[in-house]
C-alpha cells in the first residue's frame, strides 16, 4: 500500500496542475470499486437526458461494493495494457483520442469476459470508469451495434449487469446500444424517453399483452415486409396501433391489427361484405400496410414523415408540412396532438421490444407463432361443424380466421374459393372428415334484399327457414330494426334450398307455377292430417319444405285456413324422413339451434315434440327427439 501511495504521488507531481482533477478520479474509481457521477471536464456535454427507472428484479446480486480499498495490483498489475489505456483516458483532454482509447479498451474487456466470465468480479471497477468516460464524451444518440461500446454491454456476464442496473450511465448507455440496434430511425429525444417510462408504469399492462400477441404475428409481418424492401423493425408500429390485435376497433371506425379506414382498405384491396371484413385479416392486412408505408416512403422519403402520415393521412401532412415550411418532424407543430405522440410511441415501443427483460417484462407469456394449414371451400361451411372435422374448438377457428363476421363462411366467390385456415397438420383431416358429412347436415346461403313491408317472421316463412335461425345468422338483436335494402344471409339446406329456389328468385310468383311434382327419384309423397293448434307454418317446419309449395301442392291460397282432421299432400325428401322418430342425447356445449341445424329442423319443432318451454335449460344427457314420425 505505501508502495502504491509513493507511487500515485510521483504520477500526481509530474501531470500538469490541469489534470490533477482526472487523475484523482481514476485512483478514487479504481481503488474505491464504486460508482461516481463526477466527469472530467472536456468538450461541452449536452443536458442529461431523463432515464425511466428499471423495474427491480424479484432476486438480484448485491451490488459489489468493497468495504475497504482495493489496491491496483489487487485489480490489475501495473503496466498491464488494459490498466495503460484507461490512465491515458483518464489524463487525456481530446474527446477523439478519448473516444480511441475506451474503445481499445473496451475490446479488451469484452475478450476477457469471453474468454474468462469466472473473473467478471475482478473487472467491476474498470467497468464502471470506462462507462463513466464514455459517458462524459458522448452524446444522446444511438450507439451501432458494431460499436465496441455495443459489443462490451451485449458481452457483459449477469453478474455484471446485477451490479451496475442501479448504475445510471450503465441504463442510459444500455438504451443508446438498444436503439441502435433498430433499422428504422430512433431519437433518443426527452418525448422518446418520457414514452419509454410511460410504457413501463401507466401502460405497462397494456404493452405487456402486446408483446405477448406480438410473437404470434411477427414473424409473419417482418417476413412480408423483408419481402417488400421495408425496414423489420416497422412491424412494431402494429403494437402503437392496435396491440397486435387483428379485432381492433378504434372510436374513428378503424379496424383490424394496422387500423385500416374502410375506403383506405378498399384503395388497397380489402374487402368489406356481409360475410368478411379483410382489414381483420391477418395476412392480408399487413401486405396492404406494406404497399401503404412503401407509398408514403416513396412520397415523403423521411421515415419520421411516414410514421407521422400514416396515423394523420398524407394530405394532412403534407398541409403541415406546407405550413410549417420545414421536413424536420420536431420542428413541425401544426399536427394533431396524436400524431405528435404517435411518432415517439412508436420509438418508445421499438427501444423496449429490442430487450423487453431490460426493462422489467421477465414474466410475459409469449405466443408461439402462428402456424396453420389452409383449405379450399367452394360451399359455405358452418365454423362448429368445420372445428369437428379439424378436430380443434369452434373459438381457435375464430382466432385462426379472425376476418369472419359471420360463424360459416362465406360462399365460393366468383374468381376464387374462400380458404379456411386450420391448425398446422389439420388440413388432410378437415378434408377427410367434411367428405363424409352427409348433404342434409351442410349448409348452404342465399341472398335476400329487404323490401318495403318485409318482416323477419314473414321472410322465415317465405324462404322455408325459422325466424331465430335468420336472426341468428345475420347478428339481429333486434328483428323490428329491419331496413329495406338491407341484405341478409340466409343459412338454408340443400334440399330446402331447392324447394324455395323459385320463391327467392321470384318472390311474386304465382303458386300455380310452383306446383308441379318434384322428381320422385329425390322425394316421395305422404300425407297430413292436420291436428288442433296447427298451422301451416308449423307443419311446413315439421317437413323441412316451404309454406308456399304446401299452399301449391293442396290448391290453398292466403283466404282460405286449415282445419283440424284435413287432409294434405306434401313432397318430403327421400333421405331426410324416416318412419320412426329419431332421438338425440344431449351433449355439452349443446344448443337448441346446433342441434336443429345438425338434424335439419327447426328449434321451435325440437320445442314443440319435446315440450321444451326454456331452450337456454337443456341440459347435457337428456334424451329429445330430433324427427317426428312420419304420417
Amino acid at each position: 500500500m505505501k508502495q502504491h501511495s509513493l507511487y500515485r504521488q510521483n504520477l500526481l507531481n509530474n501531470a500538469k496542475p490541469a489534470l490533477r482533477y482526472n487523475l484523482c478520479l481514476i485512483a478514487v474509481i479504481v481503488l474505491a470499486g464504486c460508482a461516481t457521477t463526477a466527469r472530467t471536464p472536456l468538450a461541452p456535454v449536452p443536458a442529461p437526458v431523463t432515464v425511466p427507472a428499471v423495474t427491480e428484479p424479484a432476486e438480484v446480486a448485491e451490488p459489489i461494493i468493497p468495504t475497504e480499498p482495493v489496491s491496483i495490483e489487487d485489480i490489475e498489475p501495473r503496466g498491464d495494457r488494459l490498466y495503460d489505456l484507461l490512465q491515458k483516458a483518464a489524463v487525456e483532454t481530446h474527446s477523439l483520442r478519448v473516444r480511441a482509447l475506451l474503445d481499445t479498451a473496451s475490446f479488451i474487456l469484452r475478450e476477457r469476459f469471453v474468454s474468462e466470465p469466472e473473473t467478471a468480479k475482478k473487472w467491476a471497477a474498470l467497468i464502471r470508469f470506462t462507462l463513466e468516460r464514455y459517458h462524459a464524451i458522448s452524446s444522446h444518440v444511438p450507439i451501432p451495434p458494431q460499436a465496441p461500446l455495443a459489443t462490451l454491454l451485449n458481452a457483459l456476464p449477469e453478474s455484471v449487469v446485477a451490479d451496475l442496473l442501479h448504475h445510471p450511465h450503465y441504463r442510459e448507455l444500455k438504451i443508446r446500444v438498444l436503439a441502435g440496434q433498430a433499422d428504422v430511425p430512433i431519437d433518443l429525444r426527452p418525448e422518446v424517453m418520457a414514452y419509454i417510462q410511460y410504457f413501463l408504469t401507466e401502460k405497462r399492462d397494456f404493452f405487456e399483452r402486446s408483446l405477448s400477441r406480438s410473437t404470434a404475428y411477427l414473424p409473419m409481418i417482418q417476413t412480408i415486409f423483408r419481402e417488400q424492401g421495408l425496414p423489420s423493425d416497422l412491424a412494431y408500429k402494429a403494437l402503437i396501433e392496435s396491440g397486435f390485435n387483428p379485432r381492433a376497433l378504434s372510436r374513428a371506425y378503424a379496424l383490424g391489427m394496422w387500423q385500416f379506414m374502410y375506403r383506405t382498405g378498399l384503395l388497397y384491396g380489402l374487402r368489406r361484405n356481409t360475410y368478411i371484413d379483410d382489414r381483420m385479416d391477418p395476412e392480408k392486412s399487413t401486405h396492404a400496410a406494406a404497399r401503404h408505408l412503401n407509398h408514403l416512403y416513396e412520397h415523403f422519403k423521411d421515415w419520421h414523415l411516414v410514421v407521422a402520415a400514416y396515423n394523420c393521412g398524407q394530405g394532412r401532412m403534407d398541409r403541415a408540412i406546407a405550413r410549417s415550411r420545414t421536413r424536420d418532424f420536431w420542428e413541425i407543430d401544426v399536427l394533431p396532438r396524436e400524431t405528435r405522440n404517435h411518432v415517439p410511441k412508436f420509438m418508445a415501443a421499438v427501444v423496449i421490444a429490442k430487450d423487453p427483460a431490460f426493462f422489467g417484462f421477465k414474466d410475459v407469456v409469449y405466443q408461439p407463432p402462428l402456424s396453420y394449414d389452409k383449405v379450399v371451400l367452394t360451399e359455405p361451411v358452418n365454423l362448429h361443424l368445420a372445428a369437428e372435422c379439424a378436430g380443434t374448438t369452434y373459438t381457435w377457428l375464430k382466432q385462426l380466421n379472425p376476418e369472419l363476421r359471420r360463424p360459416y363462411t362465406p360462399p365460393a366467390m366468383r374468381r376464387n374459393a374462400y380458404n379456411l385456415r386450420v391448425p398446422k397438420g389439420a388440413g388432410a383431416k378437415f378434408r377427410a372428415n367434411y367428405a363424409q358429412i352427409p348433404a342434409h347436415k351442410k349448409i348452404q346461403l342465399i341472398d335476400y334484399v329487404v323490401k318495403r313491408g318485409d318482416t323477419l317472421s314473414g321472410i322465415a316463412s317465405r324462404v322455408g327457414v325459422s325466424a331465430s335461425d335468420l336472426q341468428a345468422a345475420n347478428g339481429i338483436t333486434n328483428p323490428r330494426r329491419l331496413q329495406i335494402g338491407q341484405k341478409l344471409s340466409i343459412p338454408m339446406y340443400p334440399h330446402a334450398q331447392r324447394l324455395a329456389a323459385a320463391t327467392q328468385a321470384r318472390p311474386a310468383i304465382q303458386t300455380k307455377s310452383i306446383s308441379h311434382k318434384p322428381d320422385p327419384k329425390h322425394y316421395r309423397q305422404i300425407n297430413v292430417t292436420v291436428r288442433t293448434g296447427d298451422t301451416l307454418w308449423d307443419i311446413a317446419k315439421r317437413k323441412g319444405i316451404t309454406v308456399s309449395h304446401l299452399r301449391a301442392w293442396n290448391n290453398l291460397n292466403t283466404n282460405r285456413p286449415i282445419h283440424p282432421g284435413d287432409r294434405l299432400t306434401l313432397w318430403v325428401p327421400k333421405d331426410g324422413t324416416s318412419e320412426s322418430p329419431i332421438f338425440y342425447t344431449v351433449r355439452t356445449g349443446d344448443t337448441l339451434w346446433g342441434i336443429a341445424r345438425a338434424f335439419d329442423t327447426s328449434v321451435a319443432a325440437l320445442q314443440s315434440w319435446n315440450n321444451i318451454r326454456s331452450p337456454s335449460r337443456l341440459r347435457p344427457g337428456t334424451r329429445i327427439r330430433v324427427r317426428e314420425i312420419a304420417d
